[in-house]
C-alpha cells in the first residue's frame, strides 16, 4: 500500500519536473513510459520475483538463501544495464566512433556472473567455519 502511495505522491511531481525542463510532447512521452512501467514492475515483475524469492527460501535452508541472492540479483541488474550491448544493438556505430572490436560482452557478463556466485560462495563457507 505504502509503494502505490509513493507513486502517487512522486509521478505528479516528476511530471511536473520533465515539463519544466522538456518540451510539453518529450514530457508526455516519458511521463507515459514512467506510468507504464510503474504498472509493469508493480502487477508483473514484483510477482515474479516474489514468487522465485518464495521457491528459492523453500528450496534452500536458513539463511543460505541470502548467498543465491545477492549474486543473482546483482547479475541481473547487470545483464538489464547491458542489455543492448550483450545482444549486440549498435555494434557498427561502437566500432565506427571508437575503433574497438564489439566481441566479448556476454562472456564478460557471464564470467562477472560465475565471480559474484564464487565471492559468494567464498563468504559462505568463511563464515560458516
Amino acid at each position: 500500500m505504502r509503494l502505490w502511495l509513493a507513486h502517487l505522491i512522486f509521478l505528479p511531481l516528476a511530471v511536473w519536473a520533465l515539463i519544466t525542463v522538456f518540451d510539453f510532447r518529450a514530457a508526455a512521452n516519458v511521463a507515459l513510459w514512467l506510468v507504464a512501467a510503474v504498472i509493469v514492475h508493480d502487477f508483473v515483475i514484483l510477482p515474479l520475483y516474489s514468487a522465485a524469492d518464495r521457491a528459492g527460501r523453500l528450496a534452500l535452508p536458513g539463511t543460505l538463501i541470502n548467498y543465491v541472492r545477492v549474486p543473482a540479483g546483482l547479475s541481473l541488474l547487470v545483464l538489464v544495464v547491458f542489455w543492448s550491448t550483450i545482444r549486440g544493438k549498435g555494434e557498427g556505430t561502437y566500432t565506427r566512433v571508437s575503433g574497438l572490436a564489439w566481441d566479448g560482452y556476454g562472456t564478460r557478463w557471464l564470467l562477472v556472473t560465475a565471480a559474484l556466485f564464487a565471492l559468494s560462495a567464498a563468504v559462505y563457507f568463511a563464515r560458516r567455519r
